[in-house]
């Protein structure tokens, strides 16, 4: 896989946070305070600018009530 395939997939992942974040009507800052993840590293994960971790994305998804193949099958 190379570096273009790589970034396309992290803004699909991160679009797909997103709009599940919002869907479950759930801010940045509200996982901020529940101690999942800062506000910024969350906000630049969403836009495609970093990567995730299994295990962060394990604790959005459980956050979220999804399995975390829900997040991943269509990448």
């Amino acid at each position: 896989m190379n570096k273009k395939e790589i970034s396309v997939k992290k803004i699909k992942l991160g679009a797909l946070l997103y709009k599940t974040r919002n869907e479950l009507k759930i801010k940045q800052t509200t996982l901020q305070q529940e101690g999942i993840i800062s506000q910024s590293h969350l906000s630049k994960i969403e836009n495609g600018e970093m990567n995730i971790s299994a295990i962060l994305l394990y604790e959005l998804a459980k956050r979220y009530g999804k399995d975390i193949e829900f997040f991943l099958k269509d990448l």
